[in-house]
């Protein structure tokens, strides 16, 4: 340790800013158009022949099958930005025959999260996103984790060594940190000074076989190489690289060398990655030319952002793809919504809608450049759109299970819970139900019924609650869906009589009336049988109600100020008043649709109580008439 600590004072003695550290910092873009080129991988010992096709539309893809490749660190759970990433990838080695490899690069083992690898086969298996190569399922080119590649990493390395392309660092992290902060206060570049850099090959080698802990720096050209990429187009850095670590005391690898050793070997031919990684890339291009390699095609995405155009912190929980799971987001939807944020293509028919296969259908590098705002009501469209897609598909096998796990068993929770407060005489429920507002919960739940999936997703959509979250969508939608699920005490409807549900048809103090009008269509309704009982003929019916008894709607509900003047007077009317007794409210799915969902026997008992408490409303409000004293002027009027 004293021989260490005295080289490492012997280092700092040593001019601090070199002419190789201060001629090789800075950075700036020269950028230019760029071409389009195959996919072919060009990793082999001779390039491969160009491309002849012309493509037939702007940012149309080459007809030779790519390999891409995700290659997340296991230091913390998928995100957003990743997913984004990884869908990409993915999209082209589908949309071009090829392959899609997942990689894990944990060579940074401090920072490693032991159940991040295990949550990202998780996160990926849900969203629908299956790799052909990868950890877990081996592959030609494996092993699929870089800790488990070190030798490899290793060989390369030492080619390196020995073609004088790289050299041993054996300055101390505590001497390289002394530098860097002696060169700030000094106002200098922080960079690597080249310390190590004119070592001998023999020197060089006997420190390293005396056991004298080192690095591996690459000897990065005087010359900036010049980058293409498929989405910036051409750039180039103003000033060259740093000498930089290639390989580690402890023995592992950089991300920069491994990553480029890794996509040789694995063949990669397409590396789509974050706007972040930009800046590196032509690290990693002189790396390939190093080695006389061919790089593949570089794609960089614009970097996402959140509504204060802030980047996404990975920290927060609406970052993690496991926090839109929880919150009952559809994998389609976050996939749909993931491919819009920067991309500008659609389906063959023009929609923004796909499923996974449409997006690998039309999959196009029309991608933005700038970073791309992640809005939520952005995902609360796609929810919509994608929901709406599973109650018209056809296809029932792949569609009913999705709406049961992610509308109907979320709803059958809440009744549980709310049910539970309201057994323990709770006086507040969950989602913000009072539970002396609630009856009996019903027997059978008929709107959570798969035929009646359509309906509910309708009914959801109609309420339209304030959340853009569908989690929070559900909850909200409890209150009006509640009798649904409930009877309505007669308490409720006594409540929301007094305040007219008839009107202006029916006036608030004539609730005689309402028990009338339903007495009048009850009778009807009851000559339906129970094998007829479903929407069609019950919606038929209503019909004939209102049209073929004109006269006896308009004798008793006609006024000098209200005429019941056509059918669809007297179609509100009974939609008015029928709605009151099935939901207790002014607003809601068709009436033959609920009639039909709650079914004969539930329907005909909720009329039946609504006629009880109209009839009861009225004698109270006729014995309060009875009793009450005439006002003055009218007193006057009679003497």
């Amino acid at each position: 340790m004293e021989k260490i600590a005295r080289r490492g004072a012997s280092l700092l003695r040593r001019p601090l800013c070199s002419t190789l550290a201060c001629t090789r910092y800075g950075a700036s873009f020269v950028r230019q158009r760029l071409p389009f080129s195959s996919c072919s991988s060009g990793l082999g010992e001779h390039p491969p022949p160009p491309v002849t096709r012309k493509l037939a539309v702007p940012f149309g893809l080459p007809d030779t099958p790519c390999r891409t490749r995700f290659a997340p660190s296991p230091t913390g759970y998928l995100h957003l930005g990743s997913l984004r990433t990884a869908l990409l990838n993915y999209l082209l080695a589908r949309a071009t025959g090829g392959q899609f490899v997942l990689r894990i690069e944990d060579t940074d083992q401090t920072r490693r999260v032991a159940d991040a690898e295990e949550k990202l086969y998780e996160d990926l298996e849900w969203v629908g996103l299956s790799w052909d190569e990868g950890p877990d399922i081996g592959g030609p080119y494996g092993p699929y984790r870089q800790s488990e590649r070190l030798p490899l990493y290793k060989e390369h390395a030492e080619k390196l060594l020995r073609e004088g392309k790289a050299y041993r660092c054996f300055c101390s992290p505590e001497a390289l940190e002394q530098h860097k902060m002696a060169a700030h206060e000094a106002g200098r570049p922080t960079v690597y000074p080249g310390t190590c850099r004119h070592i001998s090959p023999e020197e060089s080698d006997d420190r390293a076989h005396n056991g004298e802990q080192f690095a591996i720096r690459f000897k990065s050209s005087d010359t900036p190489p010049s980058v293409q990429d498929i989405i910036f187009n051409r750039f180039r850095k103003e000033f060259p690289e740093e000498d930089y670590v290639i390989m580690k005391r402890d023995g592992f690898p950089t991300y920069h060398f491994a990553s480029v050793v890794d996509d040789r070997h694995m063949k990669i031919t397409h590396v789509i990655r974050g706007a972040e990684w930009l800046i590196s890339t032509p690290k990693h291009v002189d790396l390939y030319n190093a080695f006389g390699w061919e790089p593949p095609q570089f794609a960089h995405l614009g970097l996402l952002v959140d509504e204060r155009r802030q980047k996404l912190s990975k920290r927060e929980n609406s970052a993690n793809v496991a926090w839109y799971r929880e919150q009952l987001v559809l994998p389609s939807a976050l996939l749909n919504y993931s491919v819009s944020l920067g991309t500008r293509y659609h389906s063959i028919g023009g929609s923004d809608i796909m499923s996974l296969q449409e997006m690998i259908d039309n999959f196009s590098f029309k991608i933005s450049r700038g970073n791309i705002k992640a809005a939520r009501s952005k995902l609360a469209y796609f929810q919509a759109r994608h929901v709406e897609r599973l109650a018209e598909a056809e296809d029932r096998t792949v569609a009913a299970p999705l709406i049961k796990t992610y509308i109907v068993d979320p709803i059958k929770s809440q009744i549980e819970a709310v049910q539970k407060a309201k057994n323990k005489g709770r006086a507040m429920a969950p989602y913000g139900l009072k539970t002396v507002n609630l009856g009996r919960k019903l027997p059978t739940l008929g709107l959570l019924d798969e035929r009646f999936h359509k309906d509910l997703i309708e009914a959801l959509r109609f309420f339209t609650p304030g959340s853009e979250l569908p989690k929070e969508r559900l909850e909200e939608s409890m209150v009006r869906l509640r009798y649904f699920f409930w009877e309505i005490p007669e308490g409720v409807l006594d409540y929301t009589l007094r305040k007219g549900p008839a009107e202006p048809f029916i006036p608030v103090n004539e609730p005689g009336k309402v028990g009338e009008a339903l007495a009048y269509v009850t009778e009807k309704i009851c000559a339906v049988h129970e094998s007829d009982w479903n929407r069609h003929v019950l919606g038929r019916l209503v019909q004939l109600i209102q049209s073929q008894n004109r006269e006896w709607w308009d004798q008793r509900f006609s006024r000098p100020d209200k005429r019941l003047d056509d059918t669809d007077d007297i179609r509100t009317l009974l939609y008015k008043t029928i709605r009151w007794a099935l939901q207790a409210m002014e607003r809601g799915p068709p009436v033959p649709r609920i009639m039909e969902i709650l079914g004969r026997e539930q329907t005909l008992r909720r009329l039946e109580v609504a006629q009880h408490v109209a009839g009861k409303l009225a004698a109270e409000m006729d014995s309060t008439a009875a009793t009450q004293p005439l006002p003055p002027f009218a007193v006057k009027a009679q003497t």
